[in-house]
């Protein structure tokens, strides 16, 4: 097997985030660009001489935690690597690295992925390897649920490109062979073994902007099960009782009796702003209404949130969360990526969850879902 030089890569790409230029940043990603993506095909060319090796095993791991592995010319590539992963490295005792890519941010319906996970989970020779297996696994059955509820509820007419069709038709096959509480109910199950025989495992490491991961597998497990349990669709929200950033008394159920779109925001976080001026717009839209926009904020600093209200003229009250990103509201509701937003019908109900700004579409199906749960509210349902 060649010796491919995946470490001259990776130099590029550590340039590219210490860089402060933007003229230097572009250049260097598209020189990281250019020369990562150059090399993944012959990477996997390779494995193939020898894919038991632990050459092969270091090669695969890097093509799967790879930052660029999503991208859609690279991916074929990565359900392969995934492939050779699952035929010759489940008993690996390194595969720590590989059960976090999968389990944080892997396609749900990758069946290769699933059957490493569940050979890993089970026959890996090393305990804390069969741990990160199992909490992985875990993670991706919850993600499959979600992923399923999602496109059951998203409307046709927002996401029309062929990637969302394709999408939309492969989760409503899979909900034929299993209903998306099932999924949920299983992803407990995974979550529970972790706490009952994995739970003293160290915790993976945080992926880039990611919030600080607990030190410990069971630690981590207990706040997914907390989601599994009272944070999915379908399901009464959770109280949340604080101070807004004035320092006055404030709590989730006084909003009772309204929709309420319960935005996760800070100052520094770029697409929260974006979303601001269509939060703005909703608000004004339905002034008069039942409904009710509400923020947490997981700003450090209270001042600076305040400033930022100001700034972005979001009139509507948060929460302040007094331990930033790390913990509290954000870190209970398992918040990793900003914005998160949820959609509560009048009765305080979950219906909707979603992670991240997508730009139109999401403000789209935030305004779908919020007039048909308004309608509800008309017609006394």
């Amino acid at each position: 097997m060649e010796l491919i030089n995946t470490a001259a890569v990776d130099a590029v790409y550590e340039a590219y985030t210490k860089a402060t230029e933007s003229e230097e940043r572009d250049k260097l990603w598209k020189a990281y660009v250019l020369a990562n993506d150059s090399i993944i095909a012959k990477i996997l060319e390779d494995v193939r001489q020898a894919p038991s090796s632990p050459m092969a095993f270091d090669l695969l791991l890097w093509v799967v935690t790879n930052n660029r592995i999503h991208a859609r010319a690279l991916w074929p590539y990565g359900l392969q690597a995934v492939e050779c992963l699952r035929d010759y490295h489940t008993a690996n005792p390194n595969i720590g690295p590989v059960c976090r890519a999968l389990g944080h941010n892997w396609d749900a319906l990758d069946q290769a992925a699933i059957d490493f996970l569940k050979a890993a989970a089970t026959r890996n020779p090393d305990r804390t390897a069969r741990g990160h297996a199992t909490f992985a696994l875990a993670q991706l059955t919850k993600q499959k649920a979600e992923w399923m509820i999602f496109w059951e509820i998203v409307p046709a007419s927002i996401y029309t490109d062929a990637a969302a069709q394709k999408d939309r038709a492969a989760y409503a096959e899979a909900s034929k062979k299993a209903d998306s509480r099932t999924l949920i109910q299983q992803a407990e199950q995974f979550f529970e073994t972790v706490t009952t025989q994995f739970a003293d495992c160290p915790n993976f490491p945080a992926g880039p902007g990611l919030r600080q991961p607990k030190p410990t597998l069971g630690d981590q497990a207990d706040i997914e099960l907390y989601e599994c349990r009272h944070l999915e669709l379908g399901q009464e929200a959770p109280e949340i009782q604080g101070d807004d950033l004035d320092g006055q008394k404030l709590t989730l159920t006084e909003y009772r009796g309204k929709v309420v779109v319960l935005s996760f925001w800070t100052s520094w976080c770029g697409p929260c702003m974006q979303m601001a001026p269509h939060e703005r717009a909703m608000a004004q839209r339905l002034e008069g209404k039942p409904f009710a926009l509400v923020g947490v904020n997981g700003d450090a600093d209270r001042e600076e949130a305040k400033r930022a209200a100001a700034r972005e003229n979001l009139t509507w009250r948060s929460f302040w969360n007094d331990e930033g990103t790390e913990g509290g509201t954000p870190a209970a509701w398992n918040v990793h990526g900003w914005p998160t937003v949820y959609v509560l019908d009048s009765k305080g109900t979950i219906r909707l969850k979603l992670r991240g700004y997508g730009g139109k579409k999401s403000e789209a199906l935030l305004d779908d879902v919020v007039d048909r749960l308004l309608k509800e509210v008309e017609a006394g349902k």
